[in-house]
């Protein structure tokens, strides 16, 4: 019995090895993101961003949640409004005007979209409004923000 093996074969396995390999790399990347790790499939946690009390009518507070900027805003009615800065046409972040937001435009500079203080399209492309977050004020007045529950 010869234990040799030929060129052919020898030949055959070193290009099998890196063809394999080249493969299986997409298809892993692929299953990691049709099979997410259970960390990516959780909310993420309620967020503490200011106080009511530091808030008068129209003012806000921006801030980072689940990775995406986001604002909170306080109505002459005191209702406390929050939603993510990320514009629903393309997903560019919102420019907020600095101070009071009473009859302001929030302006997206990717395709010129406005929306309203309280994150409604008012104009340009984008076809929905700025996605809204629950607001919670707990008993010391602290804003409390969440994913909504659909």
């Amino acid at each position: 019995m010869d234990n040799n093996v030929s060129r052919r074969k020898f030949l055959g396995g070193l290009i099998a090895v890196p063809t394999v390999a080249a493969l299986a790399a997409p298809l892993a990347a692929v299953g990691a993101y049709v099979y997410p790790p259970d960390s990516f499939l959780q909310p993420p946690k309620p967020k503490k961003v200011g106080n009511i009390a530091d808030l008068k009518p129209w003012d806000s507070i921006q801030f980072g949640y689940n990775q995406a900027p986001a604002m909170v805003i306080k109505t002459d009615t005191d209702d406390v409004v929050a939603y993510y800065l990320k514009c629903t046409h393309l997903g560019c972040t919102v420019e907020v005007p600095q101070g009071n937001l009473d009859g302001q435009q929030l302006v997206c500079p990717c395709h010129g979209g406005y929306f309203d203080p309280l994150g409604n399209n008012t104009g340009g492309p984008p076809p929905t409004p700025l996605k809204q977050l629950a607001v919670t004020i707990d008993e010391n007045g602290d804003i409390i923000v969440e994913e909504r529950m659909a």
